[in-house]
């Protein structure tokens, strides 16, 4: 047995368990619910997804806050359940901070991240009051302020900075090189000079997000005492203790063969020493440490659910075709820019007792060789009408992937929860594709 079939039993009972051979999603048997909203879909287990975070907040500690990621999961009912935790937000576009908005993220627990934010967004952002605007150039922040000056309300700003060093182990970096995200640490002085003392923006703390998909606990924590020795450099240049140190996060998640599960108790006791660190020494003690969250708080409650509509025979290879693949779930096909292709956790949901003695290839209804969702994938006998269940597919899914590719219908929203199902998005309409068009 592989290490990605050995991660399924866990990934089952997460989500639902199985039930005279059916997986179940919260109680409920994948069947009735692709009886109520059709195939394609993606349920999400409510309650194992407050459990997470749950669990998180508690190995993070009362002296951290927790943030989430909203472009990890944006539909609304899960930013709902999020919200409710009382965890606050990360987002990244002006759509983003009307769902924050709309979902109870509160204005003063919310912060705008990303490069290339619009006027518009700033201006919404400053009129909504929020956290912090986490400001990605010297440009960005003049805009800002300009803004600011303009409406003549306050801004609060976090410098985003680029690292001089690259966090060992990430699996996506987003600093430590050249790269379009946050102000290069060695220009961190000119900047600060620059905007020190203006009358409507100020600078509250700082935001370094290194990279994502780290397991490496030793390197996590060397980046968090990195991020410590920036922020007492800056609050030194401010000349004033900090009020914000948002630590970034890239918890992962295990999608693949031969990769461990992320040791979130093993953080949480060498983490301590992060905490302990910035409470002792005087230009930090004050500031609230920030560790942000996406697919590491949603990934493993959702699994994306398509029916087999084909399985043929090509020069000895197996093909069960699926109803949805990359246009539904580009993440899981390997097409969101990953280096290798290597398959997510796959199931044949309603045949969880069969033994799975033979080897297919499971594959989408796109024209083209990139639909792809797994080679080699252990199965019992398929048949036309099964289910197939993608697991890990909690992030990065729906809003992740090109819903317009070939203009197939695009899938249904679930959430489980106390045993009852909620509709949170239903699927697209087979003439969706003219949805607010006009022709000539």
């Amino acid at each position: 047995m592989s290490t990605q079939e050995a991660k399924i039993p866990r990934l089952v009972e997460l989500i639902g368990g199985v039930d005279k051979g059916e997986m179940h999603v919260g109680g409920i048997p994948v069947r009735t619910i692709a009886g109520q909203v059709g195939t394609p879909f993606y349920a999400y287990n409510g309650d194992a997804l407050v459990k997470k975070v749950r669990a998180v907040r508690a190995a993070l500690g009362p002296e951290t806050e927790l943030y989430f990621s909203i472009k990890a999961n944006p539909s609304l009912g899960v930013c709902q359940l999020v919200a409710r935790e009382g965890v606050g937000a990360e987002l990244a576009s002006i759509g983003e901070l009307h769902l924050a908005e709309k979902a109870g993220f509160p204005a003063a627990r919310t912060i705008f991240a990303g490069p290339g934010k619009t006027n518009e967004e700033l201006e919404r952002a400053v009129r909504w009051g929020i956290e912090s605007v986490n400001v990605e150039s010297a440009g960005e922040m003049e805009r800002l302020s300009a803004i600011a000056a303009q409406l003549g309300k306050p801004a609060r700003a976090c410098l985003r900075i680029n690292p001089k060093e690259q966090v060992k182990g990430a699996q996506m970096r987003m600093g430590g090189g050249p790269t379009q995200f946050g102000i290069d640490e060695e220009d961190l002085g000119a900047v600060i000079e620059r905007f020190r003392g203006h009358s409507h923006l100020s600078i509250v703390g700082i935001h370094v997000y290194a990279g994502s998909q780290l397991f490496d606990i030793d390197a996590l924590i060397t980046n968090c005492q990195h991020i410590l020795d920036i922020s007492v450099g800056v609050a030194e240049r401010l000349g004033k203790p900090l009020q914000s140190i948002d630590l970034g996060g890239g918890f992962a998640i295990p999608y693949f063969d031969n990769s461990p599960d992320f040791d979130l108790p093993a953080f949480s006791k060498a983490y301590r020493a992060v905490v302990d660190r910035c409470h002792a020494t005087p230009m930090l003690a004050s500031a609230k440490l920030i560790i942000e969250l996406g697919r590491y708080l949603v990934a493993e409650s959702g699994l994306y659910v398509t029916r087999v509509i084909d399985v043929k025979s090509s020069r000895g290879t197996t093909y069960v075709v699926a109803d949805g693949g990359m246009n539904h779930h580009i993440t899981a096909t390997g097409n969101f820019g990953q280096v290798f292709r290597k398959p997510y956790p796959v199931a044949i949901l309603n045949r969880m007792a069969d033994r799975c003695d033979a080897q297919v290839a499971v594959v989408g209804p796109c024209c083209t060789p990139l639909d792809v969702i797994g080679q080699k994938i252990a199965a019992p006998k398929v048949e036309v009408g099964d289910l197939v269940g993608i697991f890990y597919s909690g992030a990065y899914g729906y809003s992740a992937s090109s819903l317009g590719f070939l203009s197939h219908p695009t899938p249904a929203e679930v959430l489980v929860m106390g045993g009852k199902t909620t509709v949170l998005r239903e699927a697209g309409k087979a003439d969706g594709v003219l949805a607010g068009q006009r022709g000539i």
